[in-house]
């Protein structure tokens, strides 16, 4: 069985979570920096503890409470108070902490991180 190294990502402000989404699915970020072709359906990403991360198609409005619900709510681990969307914005990767009722834009990743105890 070949061993699989994970890259390096250049992101100063990504969370580790996403570093390692990244690293794990090849050519995500590629995609998300390079220009694409015109698509009908635009997405959005959601990993973490939710029941089925996944992508998803995207609508205009709609905001992580929505995103988290059709990713199949959270976990039994999973905290609505511990979010993150990864972003590109002007070229670069950031991640922004947002609440349930921020919205969430086409090509947007969001982490649902665990609840502390």
């Amino acid at each position: 069985m070949a061993r699989r190294t994970i890259p390096y990502v250049a992101a100063a402000s990504i969370i580790p979570t996403a570093a390692l989404v990244l690293a794990l699915t090849p050519g995500l970020l590629a995609q998300r920096s390079a220009p694409q072709p015109e698509s009908d359906t635009a997405t959005f990403h959601i990993f973490g503890l939710v029941a089925s991360p996944d992508s998803y198609a995207w609508s205009e409005g709609i905001t992580v409470k929505q995103a988290v619900a059709l990713a199949g709510g959270y976990t039994s681990r999973g905290s609505k108070d511990d979010l993150q969307i990864q972003r590109l914005i002007d070229g670069r990767l950031v991640s922004i902490v947002v609440t349930e009722d921020d919205p969430v834009l086409a090509d947007d990743v969001i982490m649902v991180r665990a609840r502390r105890y």
